[in-house]
């Protein structure tokens, strides 16, 4: 399957295709009336999985390679060790108990998040980071985060708070420019799906229907760490020093 077309309606088909498995685990779950988180997240995860056999699927149809699209080993750094201590920080505002916090249901949620962190990471930090690539690294990392954000404009629809929606909606696109930043530097796509995954679990675990002045704090704290990680790392990618051979174009390792 070669895919000719240009890779910013490509990017958008991706995107879109993001989108498409949760809404089916939505109908699914308000066609059933289904009440139970351990359910919903059974359901989640069912169709999540289907999306990362479907990614999975275009890619290897793709002209890239599997190690193109970032399943390769990355060296570890310290800012892992901020990037962790900025997520534990959500444990402040104490654990929302759920379900009774039972080990089913937190079984259930751990398959959730991992299904999630892959199948996002491997469609915006793996198929549209890498047919971006081809306008330059820069289009690449900022078209893939401005997707990832515009993604989560879902949530408004949803009837969540509009304010945590809005953090949300910051963060997911802080979030997914670092992730990308993090892809450009180490040519890996490992480490963005961990951290996928743990964010998730971890706002399952602390989020609170009703958010107060401090799980607004959290956020805007992490929105702050995460735009210093942006920085760092957009720095380090087109510095002149280390990032000369980057601006004209596209990444030495996904072309």
């Amino acid at each position: 399957m070669k895919m000719k077309n240009s890779p910013i309606l490509l990017s958008i088909l991706f995107t879109l295709l993001a989108l498409v498995f949760p809404a089916i685990a939505g109908v699914i779950v308000t066609a059933k009336n289904i009440s139970s988180l351990s359910s919903i997240f059974l359901i989640q995860f069912i169709a999540t999985a289907g999306g990362v056999l479907v990614t999975l699927w275009i890619m290897k149809k793709s002209k890239f390679s599997f190690r193109d699209f970032g399943f390769r080993k990355f060296k570890a750094e310290a800012w892992i060790a901020v990037i962790i201590v900025s997520e534990l920080v959500a444990f402040i505002n104490g654990i929302t108990d759920q379900d009774g916090f039972s080990a089913q249901y937190l079984f259930i949620l751990l398959l959730l998040v991992i299904a999630v962190g892959f199948c996002e990471e491997l469609i915006f930090r793996g198929l549209i980071f890498n047919y971006l690539s081809a306008k330059g690294l820069k289009v690449a990392i900022l078209g893939s985060s401005i997707l990832f954000g515009i993604g989560h404009l879902a949530n408004l629809a949803s009837g969540a708070d509009f304010l945590m929606t809005l953090l949300q909606i910051t963060y997911a696109f802080l979030f997914g420019l670092v992730c990308a930043e993090i892809v450009a530097k180490t040519k890996s796509i490992i480490f963005p799906i961990i951290w996928h995954a743990m964010h998730d679990f971890i706002a399952f675990m602390t989020d609170k229907s009703e958010p107060d002045v401090l799980a607004v704090s959290i956020y805007v704290f992490q929105c702050l760490v995460l735009i210093g990680l942006a920085i760092y790392f957009w720095r380090v990618l087109f510095s002149k020093k280390d990032g000369e051979s980057n601006k004209k174009g596209k990444p030495e390792s996904y072309v």
